[in-house]
């Protein structure tokens, strides 16, 4: 598992928005701003980055995945701009659920896809894609991409249990 690390920064690399560790650079999905106000990787970041990666955990994907997810999570946060409302692209869920920052969700269009709530408020949440979603429309999104949607359009998510071992 990769830890938030002191000598973490951000920086700009053909226009993308990056975060330079010790292993190399990750590119996340959005364009970079000129002016980043604080290239450093702050305390307040790291703080987003475990909150994204115990979120993430349930999942069981390679280190390497989350790793991604998570420094995608916080850029989103600190440096994105909300995408427009995507709900008209989705499939109603009929669900009278209310998730919270960080709750794994899932919501349809012409496929089912994962993502990561980033925020939520009374009606609506911020989305980050943890898979790949093609809309009612046809329309494909990427993971890593983010947007807005109604509450009725996500499902919660419930990773696959494993199943126990028989004893003999």
């Amino acid at each position: 598992m990769t830890e938030p690390h002191f000598d973490w920064h951000w920086c700009e690399q053909q226009g993308q928005l990056c975060l330079k560790t010790a292993q190399g650079l990750h590119r996340t999905p959005l364009p970079c701003r000129r002016d980043l106000p604080q290239p450093d990787f702050t305390l307040g970041q790291a703080e987003l980055y475990w909150q994204s990666l115990f979120a993430l955990e349930a999942l069981h994907w390679p280190a390497e995945a989350v790793f991604a997810a998570c420094i995608d999570a916080v850029a989103h946060l600190e440096f994105g701009v909300a995408d427009a409302h995507k709900s008209f692209y989705l499939q109603n869920s009929h669900s009278h659920q209310h998730p919270a920052s960080f709750d794994l969700v899932s919501l349809c269009g012409k496929n089912q896809a994962l993502a990561l709530v980033l925020d939520s408020s009374a009606t609506q949440c911020r989305l980050m894609l943890l898979t790949e979603l093609e809309t009612l429309t046809g329309r494909i999104f990427s993971a890593g991409h983010s947007f807005s949607s109604l509450h009725d359009r996500l499902s919660p998510y419930h990773p696959p249990q494993a199943p126990w071992r028989k004893s003999a």
